[in-house]
């Protein structure tokens, strides 16, 4: 938009200078012909008026001196001419043939004045001036005076000028160019910084606001309009993210003590029953169990993406592999129980611009899901890339090797409450992904789900690297068990 108001300024205003000085440039050329054409005509009228008595040898010795003298002093040639064309006497060879001079005098042998000619500095034809005179009192033409002035000096003048105009309009122009950069700045600054508060808001930082005391009045307004929205949005956001927060919070105590209550019931259903078959009332009372665990662990993720999205932790330069390694050391011990391998893949370290409290907390999340989803025996890879194959952001990649998802559901995953039909049997909330989105959207990083090399998923952290970043050696792959060497292999996700 400001190169467009931009070019629309200086688009007018190279109009402006143009529309001003071409008839400035225009008149001064053509008063400096004029000027030069009425010497000239004056000139060859004084000549023609020597010969008023007729054109005897007495008259032609006198015109001969004043021409010659007149070529010696200015260089200007001039010669004369009968009623035939006819050359009676000259000061300096002249082309009477030519096209010029030629139609010059035939219009003064005709009995007409000629008139002025425009010469322009890019046209290099001499100034032909011819004037009649007559044979006697009454008497016809009985031939012509031409005068040829050459037009160097006339062209280099006015060339001179034009040149010092045109300067003079590109210094204007360059004038009026800084205003109207000035002008665009001041008239487009409450748009961009609308742009950046909008943008601020889109990453995250719901407190950003638009100044609203510069600009146009009807910008300033919108300006205000704008920060309006965006409180009664932010404060809309908040009650409800308050009221996710103190419900799961309020719900989570009486449903922790009704599953103690419950639990305390466990050895009565068995001595009511005990030695029939089947027990109904048990298998009624085991399913009411696993539904009020999965309710509590649905309050605790709702509780946890309530926390996540209000969540604005302190930002700065981070080695993720450190904290990367940090994490997968807290999960090994959960891995070796399920006989699971845990693999460190990409460089050994890499800075980025995070949250280190966030993005352990979404390390967490990750490894939990693909713990899950590997099973038993599975392969989970965490790695870290970063460099010339991800300019300006570092990845973080977490895949297991699990059953994966179809394509059509990668899209899916990261929705709340959402599970894949597939994973029905295997438990979770199908909250894990929404937490990571969320606690990355707090730093300005984001989620990226893909199918994993391994077959399963591969969820990759992509993380804003700093301005200058070193890219770190790779190392070789580490393996958590019997010293196995580690795949290069990118992924992971939640279902």
């Amino acid at each position: 938009m400001r190169a467009r108001l931009f070019a629309l300024l200086l688009t007018l205003i190279a109009l402006v200078v143009v529309s001003l000085l071409t008839p400035l440039a225009t008149n001064y050329a053509t008063n400096a012909q004029r000027q030069v054409y009425i010497d000239r005509l004056q000139d060859t009228n004084r000549f023609a008026l020597l010969l008023r008595d007729g054109a005897g040898s007495s008259e032609l010795s006198g015109l001969r001196d004043e021409i010659d003298r007149y070529y010696q002093v200015y260089g200007i040639p001039t010669v004369v001419l009968d009623a035939h064309r006819q050359v009676l006497v000259s000061s300096a060879a002249v082309d009477i043939d030519d096209a010029t001079v030629s139609d010059r005098i035939d219009t003064a042998l005709s009995g007409r004045s000629t008139e002025e000619m425009a010469i322009w500095p890019w046209q290099h034809h001499p100034l032909v001036v011819a004037v009649p005179f007559l044979a006697g009192e009454g008497a016809g033409v009985a031939g012509v005076v031409v005068t040829v002035s050459p037009t160097g000096e006339l062209r280099t003048r006015v060339g001179t000028v034009w040149l010092v105009l045109a300067a003079l309009s590109l210094g204007a122009i360059a004038l009026f160019v800084a205003v109207a950069d000035a002008l665009a700045t001041w008239i487009l600054r409450p748009v961009k910084n609308l742009d950046a508060a909008a943008h601020a808001i889109i990453s995250g930082d719901l407190e950003s606001r638009a100044p609203d005391a510069t600009g146009p009045p009807e910008l300033r307004r919108l300006a205000r309009s704008f920060n309006e929205m965006a409180a009664t949005v932010s404060g809309a956001l908040d009650q409800q993210r308050a009221f996710v927060a103190e419900a799961s919070h309020q719900m989570r105590n009486p449903l922790t003590a009704l599953l103690l209550r419950v639990g305390n019931l466990a050895d009565v259903v068995a001595d009511e029953h005990a030695g029939t078959m089947p027990n109904p009332a048990k298998a009624e009372y085991d399913e009411a169990v696993r539904e009020g665990q999965r309710l509590q662990r649905v309050l605790e993720e709702l509780l946890a993406l309530a926390r996540a999205e209000r969540h604005l932790g302190a930002v700065r330069r981070v080695d993720v592999g450190r904290v990367l390694d940090e994490r997968l050391s807290a999960w090994r011990v959960r891995a070796d129980l399920r006989g699971q391998l845990l693999v460190r893949s990409g460089v050994a370290s890499a800075d980025a611009v995070v949250d280190p409290e966030s993005l352990s907390r979404a390390l967490d999340e990750l490894l939990d899901n693909a713990s899950r989803y590997a099973g038993d025996d599975g392969v989970i890879v965490a790695a870290v890339r970063a460099g010339a194959g991800s300019p300006g952001v570092v990845r973080l990649t977490i895949s297991d090797d699990g059953d994966g998802l179809p394509m059509t559901e990668l899209d899916k995953v990261a929705g709340r409450f959402w599970r894949s039909p597939s994973h029905a049997n295997v438990p979770g909330t199908g909250l894990g992904l929404s937490i990571v989105t969320s606690l990355l959207q707090t730093f300005g990083a984001r989620l990226e789900v893909t199918t994993g090399p391994q077959g399963g998923l591969a969820v990759t952290c992509v993380l804003p690297a700093p301005a200058v970043a070193p890219t770190p050696p790779p190392e070789e792959p580490q393996s958590s068990k019997d010293g196995a060497p580690e795949p290069s292999i990118q992924g992971l996700t939640e279902r």
